[in-house]
């Protein structure tokens, strides 16, 4: 069991904007240590080592990502139709998912991930932060008063 003072240990899978910006994020918080980048293209592989240490474990099959018994959890930031299939794999390996939008394209999919979020006991956040942003939610507001 970590103790408070352990940094949790995530890997990014799916290293372009979206998911740099969310491993970024992450590490920002001080509390945390990237141990591993997984991308079907090597470019952003390389990026990933030059931006956060050779020490990053890289891979093009995230499953080798799952496999590592020292990762706590993985962002998922691929394409949005491998979005439902990796995290179901992580949680089911035993890993904590924060997933982009669209968590899922289709019901069968969103039953998957109940399924596997409820046998694995791991956490699943799905990622849909614009809508929490203040500027959007005020810019909401003022449209919403315009159309009244």
């Amino acid at each position: 069991m970590a103790s408070a003072n352990d940094k949790l240990r995530f890997a990014l899978i799916g290293a372009g904007g979206m998911g740099t910006g969310d491993a970024t994020d992450c590490l920002s918080l001080g509390t945390t240590e990237i141990a591993a980048v997984g991308d079907i293209y090597q470019g952003r592989l390389e990026r990933a080592k030059e931006r956060w240490g050779n020490h990053v474990f890289t891979t093009r099959d995230y499953r080798e990502i799952l496999a590592k018994k020292d990762i706590d959890a993985v962002i998922v930031a691929t394409p949005d139709h491998w979005h439902a299939q990796i995290a179901h794999d992580a949680l089911l390996a035993g890993k904590d998912v924060y997933v982009e939008k669209p968590m899922v394209h289709k019901f069968p999919e969103l039953q998957m991930l109940r399924d596997a979020e409820k046998k694995s006991g791991r956490i699943l956040q799905v990622g849909h932060l614009e809508r929490f942003n203040p500027a959007l939610t005020r810019l909401a507001g003022v449209i919403e008063k315009l159309v009244r």
